[in-house]
This record gives structure tokens, sequence and C-alpha cells, in this order.
């Protein structure tokens, strides 16, 4: 129970979310797989939403889509780290370069 009450306090929870919108954000930008002619997938390293062009039961837009969850918080996870890394590298070139008192 000690380890985890070091791993969240040790978490960046700023940088943690800036990870969750940079992850939903880049997933407009970037180009979707399509595996099928009419299965596209979106996200980031991983897949973690498909969107299939035609409903298979047509009721609902959001019945034509599966949200991948594992998918989706190894894509966070991966962000995460390489946020991190983004920022202790910052703050150490700003340290080496004087720009921090």
């Amino acid at each position: 129970m000690e380890g985890m009450k070091w791993m969240i306090r040790k978490i960046n929870w700023k940088i943690l979310n800036f990870s969750f919108y940079f992850e939903i954000v880049i997933s407009y930008f970037l180009p979707f797989k399509i595996t099928d002619e009419y299965k596209y997938q979106v996200g980031f390293p991983f897949s973690f939403l498909t969107v299939y062009d035609k409903s298979i039961i047509r009721v609902s837009p959001f019945l034509s889509m599966d949200l991948n969850g594992l998918g989706f918080a190894a894509d966070l996870i991966i962000i995460y780290f390489a946020m991190i890394l983004v920022h202790n590298l910052c703050k150490n070139w700003n340290k080496w370069h004087g720009l921090v008192r």
C-alpha cells in the first residue's frame, strides 16, 4: 500500500492531464489506419478507437464505434513518459545555459 501512495505522489498530474488532451487532439491530425474496406482505426502508437463505416445494427452512430481502453491507456502512458523526458531535458537545458537562477 505504501508503494501505491509513493507512486501517486510521484505522478506529475499537470503533465498527465496535458498528455490526455494531447492524445485526443493528435488523433484528429494523424492519418487513420484502414484495415478493411469499412473499418478505420484511430490512435498513435496503438489504435484505441475503431469506427465502422457500415453500422451493424443501424440504430445509432455510437453503435458503430469501438473504444479500446487498454490501447488508450498504453498510448497515454507512452505520451506521458515522452512529455516527462522533454520536460526534464528542457529544465536541464535551461540550467546548463544559465537561463534559470
